[in-house]
């Protein structure tokens, strides 16, 4: 039963990872499994039974979310894209009152927060590149190799969402239909596997590091990063809100909330 619960909340993650302006870790701290799985990476040679029980039932639900998810996630975005992202605003809201709870805010704390929402705020309304298109060439294979390590920072980091920073990238349509059809670009996926992969030895450590010496300080930053994800998620549908679709996406969001409580945290 723990395994599948891990399996399910694995799932939900890497869904999470294909929706534009859904962070995955920030799902990942909702469903009680972030620090957690955190953990068993750093320690994963002094107690390989232990972290292995934990890791792969959930490694398992992501990876199928994401390679599956693609397709499923693809259609829903464009037929029903305002419901989808309700949902899950739903599940990051879900979060909000623990991890304020857990972590005593000063006025210090909350002018942080400020600040990484102003900031976020504008970098997603106004920095936007161009499409990439990808081509034989060592620039190119080095980009993709980028793509894979900023795809590990976005995994790590709570609040960050990777498929909102590859649409600011010009990058998203290209990630889709690497995620949608692996092998069919395999040169594609050894570049960007390379990259993920030691994106995050290094993220994992790094967020590691933090949490030991700055603990309050990196909950402080992440809780500006989860604020920041809502707001953009809501400035980009506020516009499709209308008395038609209110009690949906009231109903939606209000699901998206309670499976947090129906699905037992780990932490």
């Amino acid at each position: 039963m723990q395994s599948l619960i891990l399996f399910i909340k694995g799932f939900i993650i890497g869904i999470g990872k294909v929706i534009p302006g859904v962070s995955g870790s920030l799902l990942a701290i909702s469903l009680g499994v972030y620090k957690k799985a955190m953990d068993c990476v750093n320690s994963f040679f002094k107690q390989k039974k232990e972290s292995l029980t934990f890791l792969i039932p959930l490694a398992i639900g992501v990876v199928l979310a994401v390679l599956l998810g693609s397709k499923i996630i693809l259609h829903f975005i464009t037929n029903y894209y305002v419901f989808t992202v309700v949902f899950f605003i739903g599940l990051i809201v879900g979060t909000v009152p623990s991890i304020v709870k857990e972590n005593k805010m000063s006025s210090k704390d909350y002018f942080i927060i400020l600040l990484i929402v102003t900031f976020f705020f504008f970098l997603n309304r106004f920095v936007y590149l161009e499409e990439f298109v990808p081509s034989n060439n060592l620039l190119s294979y080095i980009y993709i190799f980028f793509l894979g390590f900023l795809d590990a920072v976005t995994t790590i980091l709570p609040g960050v969402s990777g498929t909102a920073t590859y649409m600011m990238l010009g990058s998203y349509s290209f990630i889709l239909e690497l995620f949608a059809s692996p092998f069919s670009q395999l040169f594609y996926c050894i570049l960007f596997g390379s990259g993920l992969l030691i994106g995050l030895i290094l993220m994992v450590k790094f967020v590691s590091f933090c949490f030991t010496k700055y603990e309050h300080l990196t909950w402080v930053v992440i809780i500006g990063f989860l604020f920041s994800s809502i707001l953009s998620l809501f400035l980009d549908i506020i516009d499709y809100i209308n008395q038609t679709n209110l009690f949906s996406l009231i109903l939606l969001f209000l699901i998206g909330f309670q499976i947090l409580s129906l699905l037992d945290k780990e932490e």
